[in-house]
């Protein structure tokens, strides 16, 4: 057990420190590129530099190399937030480690689907630049059971700097129509969407001791990123100092530019005598 739980705190400060020698990149280790999306009658979207636009064609340089399109063939055209970075698309879900938020927020208009272990499913939006709105449900309790086990996550989040976000919001669930519960947070992060890492503090409606969270992911290469996510959850006074109702999830997320996949395991040291771990699985697709 003790050597568990060495191992465990091993991997959450390899974690932080990976994050910390990111965040010492200097700016011409960046590139910036300036996009637009295209999206076409058929519902076809491309993106890429705008080379030229007339009332004939669109030429736009994509990675592949210069495509012209039929502009007369056009839904809409719009422009992309320029992505700053050493890799060749941004982090599609840096809103989020794996069940927990960081303080950054959608913008308005953007907004992705998340399932997690194939029975829950959560949709989220940005309403504005500062303010989102999401929820979900369980399937089998849906389905089968026919009394949902639903959830609402509205959050706000505020740039202070560059680097530096706050932001907090609520988590409510229930099951059918028997009652409701849940928590409120606040949520502190640190760091570029690639490498960031956060601190969070909760309270349930009902409760009068905090949870305290500790997140943070580390982008290692173009696909993929280390994540962590850690929560402390003190039962009585006593236990806070003693380091009991401590869980949390240790994995990978795997990228692409529209969608992420989350490897992990939950590892929960009260019941790791019995089960070493459960699993973590979660995809999500933006749009």
């Amino acid at each position: 057990m003790k050597n568990f739980k060495l191992n465990y705190w091993l991997f959450v400060l390899l974690l932080a420190f990976s994050c910390t020698t990111s965040f010492g990149q200097t700016e011409t280790e960046n590139r910036v590129v300036q996009t637009v999306e295209v999206k076409m009658n058929d519902g076809e979207k491309f993106q890429g530099q705008l080379v030229r636009q007339d009332e004939q064609n669109i030429v736009l340089l994509t990675k592949n190399g210069e495509i012209k399109l039929d502009a007369s063939k056009m839904k809409y055209i719009k422009d992309v937030e320029p992505y700053e970075g050493k890799y060749s698309f941004r982090n599609p879900n840096d809103t989020r480690y794996f069940f927990g938020t960081s303080a950054k927020t959608l913008k308005k208009g953007e907004g992705y689907y998340q399932n997690i272990n194939v029975l829950f499913n959560a949709v989220n939006v940005g309403i504005t630049d500062n303010i989102s709105i999401g929820g979900g449900f369980e399937f089998i309790s849906t389905v089968i059971v026919q009394e949902p086990l639903w959830f609402l996550t509205p959050k706000v989040g505020f740039p202070i700097s560059e680097k530096i976000s706050i932001g907090g919001g609520l988590l409510i669930g229930g099951i059918g129509s028997n009652g409701a519960g849940g928590l409120g947070y606040g949520v502190f992060t640190y760091g570029s969407a690639d490498s960031n890492f956060s601190i969070g503090l909760g309270y349930g409606f009902n409760s009068s001791r905090p949870t305290l969270v500790a997140s943070g992911m580390h982008r290692v290469n173009n696909r993929i990123s280390l994540v962590t996510e850690n929560y402390f959850v003190p039962t009585s006074p006593s236990e806070v100092s003693s380091g009991l109702g401590i869980f949390g999830i240790q994995g990978i997320r795997i990228m692409g530019e529209k969608n992420s996949f989350d490897i992990g395991i939950m590892v929960i040291p009260e019941i790791v005598e019995y089960i070493p771990a459960l699993p973590y699985l979660s995809y999500v697709a933006t749009f």
